[in-house]
C-alpha cells in the first residue's frame, strides 16, 4: 500500500485517495476515449468515465456542474484528489506511481492546470482578459488550458462553486466589478457554457487557486508531433516537447490519424 505521508503537512496523493475522471457524453464514446482508456490500462490507471449514457450538454454542464456534485459524492467516500480529464485527445505516458509521484513533487495546495497555448485566451480571446490573467499570475504565459487539471478535491470543487456563482452573473446580467463586468459588456454570455473561458474569469479573481504547469513536469499540450518525445526545453511557448510530463493532451489526437496511432499503439520513448 502506498504510504500516505504527509509532505510540509500536506496530504500525499496515492493510489487509494486519487481518482482519475472523465466525461464521455458522446455517440460512440468507446471509440473516442479508445487512445485515453488503452493507455490507462497499459499503465495501471482506474479511469472514471462519466456521463455515457447522457446526450452532450456542453462543457459546462458535465465538467463543472455535475462534476462538482460527483466530486463531493467522492470526497465523501473518503477521496481526497481527483484528476479531471478530457476525453478524446489525452493519454497517460508513465504508470500510475510515477504519475502520483510527478503531481506530490509539484502540487502546493493550487489546482494544477495543463499549459495552453499562447495568444488570447481562447476559447474568446479577448485580449484584456489575457492581460488580465498575465497581470494576477506575474507570467507572460498564463493560460489554463481545463483540457487537464489535477488537485485537492477541496480546491477544485471551491474553485468550480466560484465558477458556478460567476456564470450566474453572467446568464443573469449582474456581473461583478472588474474583467467580468468588462467582457460581459463586450461579448455577454456567448461563451458562459465554455469550463475552460470560465475557469480563465475564475483565475483573474482568484489566482491563488491556480498553479499552471508550464514546465511540463506532470502535463504536456502538444500542438504539433513531437519528433524527440522526451526532449527537454525550459521555453513555455515550446508545444512539441513533453519534458518531464506524464499526461499529454493533444487537439490532433482525434483527428489525426498518425496521432491515434502513437497513442494506441503506446509509441512513446522511455
Amino acid at each position: 500500500m502506498t504510504n500516505n505521508t504527509a509532505k510540509n503537512n500536506q496530504l500525499i496523493a496515492t493510489s487509494e485517495n486519487t481518482v482519475f475522471i472523465t466525461v464521455a457524453a458522446y455517440e460512440d464514446h468507446e471509440t473516442k476515449t479508445a487512445a485515453l482508456c488503452k493507455s490507462a490500462e497499459d499503465y495501471g490507471v482506474s479511469l472514471i468515465i462519466c456521463d455515457v449514457e447522457e446526450p452532450w450538454r456542453g462543457f459546462y454542464y458535465h465538467k463543472i456542474e455535475k462534476m462538482s456534485e460527483r466530486l463531493k459524492s467522492l470526497r465523501d467516500a473518503g477521496q481526497q484528489f481527483a484528476f479531471i480529464l478530457d476525453c478524446r485527445d489525452v493519454v497517460f505516458i508513465d504508470p500510475l506511481d510515477v504519475i502520483l509521484a510527478k503531481f506530490n513533487a509539484i502540487n502546493d495546495g493550487r489546482i494544477i492546470f495543463n499549459h495552453d497555448s499562447p495568444g488570447g485566451g481562447w476559447p474568446s480571446d479577448r485580449p484584456y482578459l489575457a492581460r488580465e490573467m498575465e497581470r494576477v499570475m506575474n507570467s507572460e504565459h498564463a493560460r489554463p488550458n481545463a483540457g487537464m487539471i489535477a488537485g485537492s478535491i477541496e480546491t477544485i470543487s471551491k474553485a468550480q462553486h466560484i465558477v458556478i456563482e460567476l456564470r450566474r452573473e453572467l446568464k443573469e446580467g449582474c456581473p461583478r466589478l472588474g474583467i467580468l463586468e468588462q467582457l460581459y459588456q463586450d461579448i455577454g454570455t456567448s461563451f458562459s457554457n465554455d469550463d475552460q473561458y470560465l475557469y480563465q474569469i475564475c483565475l483573474t479573481y482568484f489566482p491563488e487557486l491556480f498553479q499552471i504547469d508550464y514546465d511540463k513536469e506532470l502535463f504536456s499540450v502538444l500542438l504539433s508531433y513531437p519528433k524527440d518525445i522526451r526532449e527537454y526545453s525550459d521555453d513555455p511557448k515550446r508545444h512539441d516537447v513533453i519534458n518531464n510530463a506524464a499526461i499529454v493532451h493533444s487537439p490532433w489526437l482525434s483527428r489525426c490519424q498518425e496521432w491515434n496511432d502513437w497513442a494506441i499503439q503506446n509509441r512513446w520513448q522511455r
